[in-house]
């Protein structure tokens, strides 16, 4: 019985043995024969290891093909080279160069993106940062240590300037080291953007702002090329590049700062922003009475100071401010004196259905066209509109209210700086752009006529050739045009004939011109507006945005002297020396030296033939009551100066 039990135990172990190495024999298969080249290629892996290189971000170009931001490598050096994973620090690139001789693994580096201009282009080119949750969710290549675009030009054109990432494969032994590359793909670069912009004229611009909310557009109104696209105040884009660990916590300050910053410093004023336009928009009006045959360039009104509508009365700013009255008025005189009385009659006879059409027409409620992220429409009110969102019916004094830009009307400064462009491009409209087009041809393309007659926009022309001489409205500008018509004087006495002695006194005016014509040879065309907006306070006052809008040719003219100046061939100094500003602080740069700098450009480039130059300046808490000719029309001036080389402080 015991031997029956032993010889079953023996059994029962025979068995399991025989199972066991059964087992053992099909794993051996498994591992070695089914899955054995697999088992290969993880050992392969194991002894691998990739290291990925970052591809250099593309660049944007300005309008003279320069970069407006620089890719930097920063250099590092591993404490432990042959290990995956060192501590680092940070090494200057004359060091890691010589490092690299002796040892190659011993040096590493990340890109470093700068900013030209970290200030006046802000906004426009945006920022760049890594990636969050995110956008890891909206783009499956992206990787956790990847750069993206933030804002402006750095988000519309991402895709583009990224580039496509390189890597190295070390051999590695069995302790983790690093041993040999044994396979290198380079990082190809981003593809580069060039734009329309003048950075130097940007700078100005956002110097002559100083600390104003608001906004500067600068174009070439025949083609809708933007120059200058600036919000104020703005944000230090720099402040996202990395920095020494020394430098760390102070960035972070200063960035934190800026976020918080209630003026709201990443807010683009310039696309974004949604304002009324004031007496800016009696430009439309205007063009929509003469287009639709309301009214003539011989129609008179008689301004009395007000007129009344529904027991309201509806006052002239003339009247409001200073108790007078303009008299028996035309059209070219109303916009010379932005008479409100003579557009609340022009608004009433055209309609208000005419109006929306013709705002629409200049690009009012519709987007410009801009490559750049987050504009506006803003709003160009109806019947229909004021019954749906207000539920009321629309009355003569809303259409008063729309005929000189107040109301419900919201545009941006962007769609304004279009609209203004118009008179001085021969009523033609052009969609905006800041990437520069293959050629000139591809630029006429995007513009088109409004269908205004000859006649309609000189008359226009005219009222805003007024506007900014003695008796009009924007005062800073009345002795640059009472320069330029004694200018224009001799000019034509030089161009008149010698033998012909009876030559018309009238012939030698500047008059005899075509408003066209004079604009085209330096004389300023504008309009000012101010801006009512909010609630009324106790004194029955209502906080005002200012505007300023000019078209202004013949700079090329102006400045032809400075350029003569320039030497034909680049000094080596002044290179240095445009380079060396590329990377400093811009609050730093002296505008007399960026000027030099910049005609070395224009001498090349040339400057457009017809310049528009928009100003917005917001009301704030310590002015509330912001006035066209008095706030925003000083910045345009500023900048005037700074084109033809006005003294300009550094």
């Amino acid at each position: 019985m015991a031997n029956d039990k032993r010889q079953t135990f023996i059994n029962f172990l025979k068995i399991t043995a025989l199972l066991s190495l059964g087992l053992l024999l099909v794993r051996v298969v498994d591992l070695q024969v089914v899955r054995g080249q697999l088992f290969r290629l993880i050992s392969e892996e194991n002894r691998q290891f990739r290291l990925d290189i970052p591809a250099e971000r593309g660049v944007f170009l300005d309008r003279f093909g320069d970069p407006l931001v620089i890719n930097t490598r920063q250099y590092y050096r591993y404490t432990e080279p042959l290990k995956l994973f060192s501590v680092t620090t940070p090494v200057s690139q004359e060091e890691a160069l010589s490092a690299q001789v002796s040892d190659p693994f011993s040096i590493g580096w990340t890109l470093e993106r700068k900013y030209v201009r970290p200030f006046s282009l802000a906004h426009l080119l945006g920022y760049i940062s890594v990636v969050n949750n995110d956008d890891l969710s909206e783009d499956s290549s992206l990787k956790m240590t990847d750069l993206v675009g933030r804002m402006g030009l750095e988000q519309r054109y991402d895709n583009l300037l990224r580039g496509t990432d390189g890597y190295q494969e070390f051999e590695i032994n069995s302790v983790g080291e690093k041993q040999t590359v044994e396979f290198s793909q380079p990082p190809k670069v981003g593809q580069p953007v060039k734009t329309t912009i003048d950075p130097y004229l940007s700078s100005a611009a956002w110097r002559a702002m100083g600390d104003k909310k608001g906004a500067v557009v600068i174009l070439d109104a025949q083609t809708g090329a933007v120059l200058t696209l600036l919000s104020s105040p703005s944000f230090n884009s720099n402040l996202f590049a990395s920095t020494s660990i020394l430098e760390e916590q102070e960035r972070q300050t200063a960035l934190q700062q800026a976020l918080t910053d209630e003026r709201q410093l990443f807010f683009n004023r310039a696309m974004s922003g949604q304002y009324a336009p004031g007496s800016m928009f009696k430009l439309v009006t205007a063009s929509a009475g003469l287009d639709s045959g309301a009214f003539d360039l011989n129609t008179l009104v008689d301004d009395q100071g007000f007129i009344e509508a529904g027991g309201t009365q509806f006052a002239n700013w003339y009247y409001t401010q200073y108790g007078r009255v303009e008299g028996v008025i035309s059209l070219v005189r109303a916009i010379t004196r932005s008479n409100d009385t003579f557009f609340y009659k022009a608004a009433e006879w055209t309609g208000v259905e005419a109006l929306v059409q013709k705002a629409h027409e200049f690009g009012f409620g519709e987007s410009t066209g801009i490559e750049v992220p987050g504009e506006a429409v803003g709003l160009v009110p109806n019947p229909e509109w004021k019954e749906k969102t207000l539920g009321e019916r629309w009355f003569l004094g809303n259409t008063y209210h729309l005929g000189i830009g107040q109301g419900d009307l919201l545009v941006t400064p962007v769609q304004l700086a279009r609209m203004v462009s118009v008179f001085g491009n021969e009523g033609a409209i052009c969609e905006l752009s800041v990437v520069a087009p293959e050629n000139r041809a591809a630029a006429a393309a995007r513009c088109g006529s409004l269908g205004l007659t000859e006649q309609a926009v000189a008359a226009i022309q005219e009222g805003m050739i007024g506007a900014c001489s003695a008796g009009g409205t924007a005062f800073p500008l009345f002795d640059w045009n009472s320069a330029r018509q004694g200018q224009l004087e001799n000019q034509l006495r030089d161009e008149s004939s010698p033998q012909s002695a009876d030559v018309s006194p009238v012939s030698l005016s500047p008059i005899s011109l075509s408003p066209a014509e004079r604009i085209r040879r330096g004389m300023a065309a504008c309009k000012t507006g101010t801006a009512e907006f909010g609630s009324e306070d106790a004194q029955g006052r209502r906080r005002t945005h200012a505007w300023f809008g000019m078209v202004i040719g013949g700079i090329n003219d102006l400045i032809q002297a400075d350029l003569a100046a320039i030497a034909k061939t680049e000094d080596a100094e002044v290179v240095e020396a445009t380079t060396s500003a590329m990377v400093t602080d811009e609050t730093a740069l002296d505008l007399n030296q960026e000027r030099q700098r910049w005609l070395r450009k224009v001498k090349a480039a040339d400057l457009p033939e017809t310049l528009t130059i928009l100003v917005l300046v917001e009301s704030d808490d310590e002015q509330p009551f912001r006035e066209g000719s008095a706030d925003a029309a000083p910045v345009a001036r500023a900048i005037l100066d700074w084109l033809v080389g006005r003294p300009t402080p550094p």
